[in-house]
């Protein structure tokens, strides 16, 4: 069921504006999840984090690396989390 919420809410995103635009505050996991469910998607921290892990793992080493090093204050930190939010981003985001 989280599966399903966690999809949901990452195809809101791509094709809601406002509702990427509130992502760029997020700094956490913990931030992500919790905006999530301020605009109606509920799952928990443990699923997303699962979610963001599971994706992290099938990245090659220097893709990993380069989204470690992007700091959480940055406006596109949140979208590096996963496969989705990623392909948002322009190129030299």
């Amino acid at each position: 069921m989280a599966d399903s919420v966690i999809q949901q809410f990452l195809k809101a995103v791509v094709h809601d504006h406002a509702l990427a635009t509130g992502l760029k505050t997020c700094m956490t996991q913990a931030e992500i999840t919790a905006y999530a469910a301020s605009q109606g998607f509920d799952f928990s921290l443990e699923d997303w984090c699962r979610a963001v892990d599971s994706d992290f793992a099938c990245l090659s080493i220097s893709d990993q690396e380069a989204i470690k090093a992007v700091d959480p204050a940055h406006w596109s930190w949140a979208f590096r989390q996963i496969a989705p939010l990623r392909a948002m981003l322009m190129p030299g985001a």
